[in-house]
C-alpha cells in the first residue's frame, strides 16, 4: 500500500505528463533503504499509460559485469539498432555482446544509448526506469546518466531511484529526497501489519524508525503480545533494529530454506533456472524456497528469485558462516558453466573469485579473461576491477602484469584516483625494465593532472633520466610529456631541456618516440622564437600525422595544431584538429573531445570565426563537465570570447574560477591568459586605466621572460595601444622596442604596424595605416583588421578627415557585427555618429542564442540533415528540431536557406 506521497506522486504525475507532451526531463528519488523508492518506481509504471516502459534494477552480484544493466533496460527496443550510424550501432552491439567487440572511447556506447532511446521514441513516449542505481554497473549508468543529460525534446521521462544523492547531483536534475511517513500514516500501516496496535503504538513506532515503511512493517511483523513492552525497549539504530526484525523472521523458517536463500543472496537473486541448478548441486530444490515465499521474503516467477528488498539479501548473506558463502559461490561458478555466452563466463570468473580466499591461477586466470572481454567492449571499470582482483589471486610476474592492466583499464575509464595505488603496489614487485619504466610513466603522468604539476615533474623527470639507458624510447616520451607541466608552472627554460632531451632520444630509437618527441621539440622552439626551426620540425611531422590514428595519437596531433596556430599555419592547424574532431564524433569517442575542441575555438578565434569559437568552447566545456577532464584552458578559451562579446559577467564568472583552481594547484602560467583576458575586458569596455593595470602585471610575470613568440598569447600590442590612448607615448614606444614585442609573425607585425600608426605624426598617418592594412595578417585575422580600421578612422576624424573616416569606420563596424563583438560594434557605432553619419543599427548576427542553439543553427546551415546534427552533436534528431524551432523563432528566419544565409554571414 502506498500512504501520503502526495507531492512525490505529483512529481511524478508531470514527468510522465511531459513526455507525453513531447518533452523530455529526468527525475531522481533517493533515500535510505526501504524508504519507499521502489514503491514510487510502481507507482510511475502503473501510471505510464500510452507509454512504452524500459525498467532496469541494479543488483549487487551483477555491477562487476559491464553493461549488464543497459542490456537489461535496452532489450525491448535493440530493434531500433539499425537506425543509429555505423559506428554507434557497432559499439552498441559490443557493449551489449550483440556483435564483434569494439574496443575504443567508453562514451561510443554513451552515445548509442542517447540514439537509440530518441529512436525508440519516434513513435511512443517512454518511460524509462532503472530502480537500485546505486548497484548498476558503472558502464551501464555511465551510459544511463549521459543520456539523461542529453535528452531534452523527445517523449522521454528518466526515473531513476538510489540510495546515493550524488546521482541526482552528476544527472543535474531535479531530485527528491524522500522523508519518512508521518505519525498518522505510520499507524495507518501499523493497523494494515497488526490488528488492534495499543494506543500509543504510532507514535513510539515512529520515533523507533523515523518513519521508514520497511522499518514500520518488520518491527510490527517481528512483534507479538505484548506488543507495548517491545517497542517500549530501550532504542538502537534503526538499521540495526530494522536488520534484527528481519533477521528474526528469517529463523523462522527450516534449515534447507535458510542455505537455499544464502545460494540466492550469493546470486543477487536472478535467473531461476541458474538458481535451481545451483541449488541442485547442493542437495536443494524449489520446494526450500516454498517457505520464504510463504513469508513473504522473496517473490518466484518465471525468470527470476529476488529478495522483497535488498535488505534482506543483505542479512541473509553476511548473516551466514564465510563457510556457507563460498560454498554458495561455488554452486554457482558451477551452474554458469554450462551456460554459453560472455555473460555466463563473466558470472562464473566472479563467483569463483568469490569463493576462493588465497591465490590460485586458474581463478585469476578465469578472472583475467573476463577483465579482457570488458576490455574490448569498452566496459573498462569492470575490466580494472577484474584485472585488479585476478592480480590479487596471482603469484609471481603475473601479480604487477594484472595490476598494471588494471590501472591502465582505470586510466581508460577516466578514474584516475584508482590508478596510482596500483602502480605503487605493482612497481617492487617488477623487475623487467620495460615495464618498470611504463608503471613509472603512468605513474608521472597520473600525477600531472591529479595533484599539483610541480610535484608531478620530480617524479616525472626523475623517472625519465631513471631508464634512459634500458628504455631510451620510453625516457623520450616521459621528456615529452614534461612540456605539459614545465609550461603550466611557467618553468620554461627547464622546458627547453626537457624537448631537447625528448628530441635526442626520440631520433635514436625512431618510431612513435620520434614523432611525439619532435611535436613537443617543435613546441619549444615555437616558445623560443624560433619560429623557421619550429615549422621544419612540423612539416617533418606533419604527413605522419595525418596518418595516425587521430584517437589514439589525438594529443600529439592536438599539441601540433596548437603550435601552428602560434606561428600562423591555420591551415596546417585544422587539418589536424579537425582530423581528430571529426573521428571522435563519428565513433563517439566523447573523452578526446574537450581537448581539441578548445584547440579548434582557439584557431577559429583567431581567424575570425567567432561564432564557431564560441560553439567549440561551450561544448568543450560541456564535454570536459560529463567526462571529468580538466579543461583549465577551456574556460580560457570561454571567457575570452565573453570578453570581446560583451559577456562581461560571464567572463569574471569563468576568469575567477580559472585563477581559483590555477592557484589550487601551482599553475602558474594561468596568471598569463587570464592577465590577458582581464586586459581584454577592460580594453572593450573602454575602461584604458584597467585595461593597463592588468597588461602591465601580466608584462611583469617572469614567464613573459621565458616566452619570446608574441603569438602565443598576444597582449603585448594590447598594452602599447592603451599606452596610447592614454597619452603615454613615451611608454608606448619603449614597450614596441621592448624584446616582449619582438616577432617576425604575421599578426606581431601588422599589430606593431597599427600602434605605429597610432604614434605616427600627421603627415605620415595614413601611410603608415596604410602599410599596417596591407600586411598579411589583416587578411587572415578579421578582428585585427578591424582594429585597424577603427584606429585609423579615429585618427582620421580626429584630423577632421569626416569622409575619410566614415569609410574606416563603417568596414569596422560590418566586421565587428559579423564577429558579434558588440562592445566594439559600440564604439565604431560612437565613432561614426560623431562624424555626422546617422548609424542604424544592425541587426546581430544569430542573436540571442544559446550556446546549444549556436551550435545547431551553425551545423544545420552548413548543409547537415537533421539526422546528421543529431549524430554529431550526440543529441537526439527531436531536440535538433527543437532547438530548430526556437532558432527560426529568435531569429524571425523560415527556411534552412535563410539559416545558411547567416550561417554563412557568422564567419567572418
Amino acid at each position: 500500500m502506498m500512504l501520503g506521497r502526495t507531492a512525490e506522486r505529483a512529481f511524478i504525475d508531470a514527468l510522465l505528463t511531459g513526455a507525453r507532451e513531447g518533452r523530455s526531463d529526468a527525475l531522481v528519488l533517493t533515500g535510505e533503504p526501504g524508504i519507499g523508492k521502489t514503491t514510487l518506481v510502481g507507482y510511475a509504471i502503473e501510471r505510464a499509460e500510452g507509454m512504452r516502459v524500459l525498467h532496469a534494477r541494479g543488483f549487487e552480484a551483477e555491477s562487476e559485469i559491464p553493461f549488464a544493466g543497459l542490456a537489461d533496460l535496452l532489450r525491448p527496443v535493440l530493434s531500433e539498432l539499425d537506425a543509429l550510424p555505423g559506428p554507434q550501432a557497432a559499439a552498441l552491439r559490443s557493449a551489449l555482446a550483440l556483435g564483434p567487440p569494439v574496443a575504443g572511447d567508453r562514451f561510443s556506447v554513451c552515445a548509442a544509448t542517447v540514439g537509440i532511446l530518441a529512436a525508440a521514441a519516434e513513435s511512443t513516449p517512454l518511460l524509462v526506469v532503472v530502480d537500485d542505481l546505486q548497484w548498476l554497473d558503472a558502464s551501464s549508468r555511465e551510459a544511463v546518466l549521459f543520456a539523461g543529460r542529453r535528452l531534452q525534446a523527445d517523449g522521454i521521462a528518466l526515473l531513476l531511484a538510489t540510495r546515493d544523492p550524488a546521482d541526482a547531483a552528476e544527472l543535474r536534475s531535479p531530485h527528491l529526497a524522500l522523508s519518512g511517513l508521518t505519525v498518522d500514516e505510520v499507524e495507518t500501516l501499523a493497523r494494515a501489519t497488526v490488528p488492534a496496535p495499543p494506543a500509543g503504538t504510532a507514535a513510539r513506532l515512529h520515533a523507533a524508525t523515523a518513519g521508514n515503511p520497511l522499518g514500520v512493517i518488520e518491527l510490527c511483523r517481528e512483534w507479538t503480545d505484548p506488543v507495548d513492552d517491545v517497542i517500549g525497549a530501550p532504542m538502537v539504530p534503526n538499521g540495526s533494529r530494522i536488520e534484527r526484525a528481519l533477521a528474526s523472521r528469517l529463523a523462522q523458517v527450516p534449515d534447507p530454506t535458510r542455505r537455499a536463500l544464502v545460494l540466492a543472496a550469493a546470486a543477487g537473486g536472478g535467473d531461476v533456472g541458474t538458481l535451481l541448478a545451483a541449488a541442485r548441486a547442493s542437495g536443494l530444490g524449489l520446494r526450500d524456497y516454498a517457505p520464504a515465499e510463504k513469508a513473504d521474503l522473496i517473490s518466484i516467477d518465471e525468470r527470476r528469485i529476488d529478495f522483497r528488498h535488498p535488505l534482506l539479501r543483505s542479512v541473509v548473506y553476511h548473516g551466514a558462516a564465510m563457510d556457507d558463502r563460498c560454498a554458495a559461490h561455488t554452486a554457482l561458478a558451477a551452474a554458469f558453466a554450462g551456460v554459453p555466452g560472455d555473460a555466463a563466463a563473466d558470472a562464473r570468473a566472479w563467483h569463483l573469485a568469490a569463493a576462493t580466499l588465497e591465490p590460485d591461477d586458474g581463478v585469476a586466470a578465469e578472472l583475467e579473461q573476463a577483465a579482457q572481454r570488458a576490455n574490448r567492449r569498452a566496459g573498462y571499470v569492470a575490466a580494472a576491477r577484474a584485472f585488479a582482483h585476478a592480480a590479487r589471486l596471482s603469484r609471481g610476474a603475473d601479480r604487477p602484469r594484472r595490476l598494471l592492466r588494471a590501472a591502465r583499464c582505470w586510466q581508460l575509464a577516466g578514474r584516475n584516483d584508482q590508478v596510482l595505488p596500483l602502480l605503487d603496489e605493482a612497481l617492487p614487485l617488477t623487475t623487467e625494465p620495460g615495464r618498470r619504466a611504463l608503471i613509472q610513466h603512468m605513474g608521472a603522468y597520473v600525477r600531472m593532472w591529479r595533484g599539483r604539476p610541480d610535484e608531478a615533474l620530480k617524479y616525472l623527470t626523475a623517472s625519465a633520466e631513471a631508464v634512459e639507458h634500458d628504455d631510451p624510447g620510453r625516457a623520450a616520451l616521459m621528456y615529452a610529456d614534461a612540456v605539459i607541466p614545465y609550461f603550466m608552472v611557467g618553468r620554461l627554460d627547464e622546458l627547453q631541456a626537457a624537448v631537447g632531451r625528448a628530441h635526442e632520444l626520440g631520433v635514436r630509437v625512431g618510431g612513435t618516440a620520434r614523432l611525439v618527441a619532435a611535436v613537443a621539440y617543435a613546441g619549444g622552439r615555437a616558445l623560443a622564437g624560433e619560429r623557421a626551426r619550429a615549422v621544419r620540425l612540423l612539416e617533418d611531422c606533419h604527413p605522419e600525422l595525418l596518418r595516425a590514428d587521430p584517437l589514439v595519437r589525438a594529443q600529439e596531433i592536438c599539441h601540433a595544431a596548437l603550435t601552428w596556430i602560434w606561428l600562423e599555419g591555420f591551415d596546417r592547424a585544422a587539418e589536424l584538429v579537425n582530423r581528430v574532431i571529426d573521428a571522435a564524433r563519428s565513433t563517439g569517442a566523447v573523452g578526446v573531445l574537450p581537448q581539441a575542441l578548445g584547440i579548434q575555438s582557439e584557431l577559429n578565434y583567431r581567424i575570425g570565426r567567432w561564432h564557431d569559437a564560441r560553439v567549440s568552447a561551450a561544448e568543450s566545456l560541456r564535454l570536459a563537465s560529463e567526462t571529468r577532464s580538466a579543461n583549465l584552458y577551456g574556460l580560457f578559451f570561454a571567457g575570452r570570447l565573453d570578453a570581446v562579446q560583451g559577456r562581461a559577467d560571464d567572463c569574471r564568472r569563468r576568469v575567477t574560477r580559472t585563477d581559483e583552481v590555477a592557484q589550487r594547484l601551482g599553475i602558474d602560467c594561468m596568471a598569463l591568459y587570464t592577465g590577458h583576458e582581464r586586459g581584454l575586458l577592460a580594453l572593450s569596455e573602454g575602461d584604458a586605466v584597467e585595461a593597463i593595470t592588468r597588461l602591465e602585471a601580466v608584462r611583469a610575470l617572469p614567464v613573459v621572460r621565458q616566452i619570446h613568440e608574441p603569438g602565443v598569447v598576444p597582449w603585448v600590442f594590447d598594452l602599447v595601444e592603451e599606452y596610447v590612448r592614454a597619452g603615454r607615448t613615451e611608454e608606448a614606444r619603449e614597450l614596441l622596442d621592448a624584446p616582449e614585442a619582438a616577432g617576425d609573425g604575421l599578426w606581431a607585425r601588422a599589430a606593431a604596424l597599427r600602434c605605429r600608426a597610432l604614434l605616427a605624426e600627421p603627415d605620415g598617418m595614413r601611410a603608415a595605416f596604410e602599410a599596417a592594412l596591407a600586411a598579411e595578417a589583416c587578411a587572415l585575422m578579421p578582428f585585427e583588421r578591424a582594429r585597424t580600421r577603427l584606429c585609423f578612422g579615429e585618427r582620421l576624424r580626429r584630423a577632421r578627415q569626416r569622409a575619410q573616416s566614415r569609410d574606416q569606420l563603417q568596414e569596422a563596424l560590418e566586421i565587428f557585427d559579423r564577429l558579434g563583438a558588440r562592445p566594439w560594434s559600440e564604439r565604431a557605432r560612437t565613432e561614426l555618429r560623431a562624424t555626422g553619419t546617422t548609424v542604424a543599427r544592425s541587426a546581430a548576427t544569430l542573436p540571442g542564442l544559446t550556446p546549444q542553439e549556436l551550435q545547431v543553427a551553425l551545423v544545420v546551415g552548413r548543409g547537415a540533415t537533421n539526422n546528421e546534427a543529431a549524430s554529431t552533436l550526440f543529441l537526439s534528431q527531436k531536440t535538433i528540431e527543437y532547438h530548430l524551432s526556437n532558432i527560426y523563432r529568435k531569429t524571425n528566419i523560415r527556411s534552412r536557406t535563410e539559416l545558411a544565409g547567416l550561417a554563412a554571414a557568422g564567419a567572418a
